[in-house]
C-alpha cells in the first residue's frame, strides 16, 4: 500500500516535472527561432519549432499517461458490457419547437 502510494506521487511529481522541461524547452526555441535574423531561415526554425514542440507535448503526455495507468494497474481491466440496443418502439420522440 506505502508503495503504491509513493510510486503514485512520484509518478505526478515525475509527469509535473516533464511537462515544465518540455514547455520550458518549448518556450526557448522559440525564443531563439524568432530572433534569426534571416527570414527564411527564421520560417523554417518557426516551422521546426511547431512540429517539433507539437510532437515532443504529445510524447510527454503519452509518458505521462502511460506512467498513471502502470502505477494505478487498470491496464488490463476488461471493458464493461456495452448496452443492448432498445427497440424503436422504445426511443421517446421529441416534439418539434413551437413558434
Amino acid at each position: 500500500m506505502i508503495v503504491k502510494i509513493f510510486a503514485s506521487v512520484a509518478a505526478v511529481i515525475g509527469s509535473a516535472a516533464l511537462s515544465l522541461a518540455t514547455m520550458i524547452a518549448l518556450v526557448r526555441g522559440t525564443i531563439l527561432a524568432v530572433a534569426i535574423e534571416n527570414l527564411p531561415l527564421r520560417i523554417l526554425a518557426v516551422c521546426a519549432d511547431i512540429i517539433l514542440g507539437t510532437i515532443l507535448l504529445l510524447v510527454c503526455i503519452y509518458v505521462a499517461t502511460h506512467l498513471a495507468v502502470k502505477v494505478l494497474g487498470v491496464g488490463n481491466a476488461e471493458f464493461p458490457p456495452l448496452p443492448q440496443d432498445a427497440p424503436a418502439s422504445d426511443v421517446p420522440l421529441t416534439e418539434p419547437p413551437k413558434n
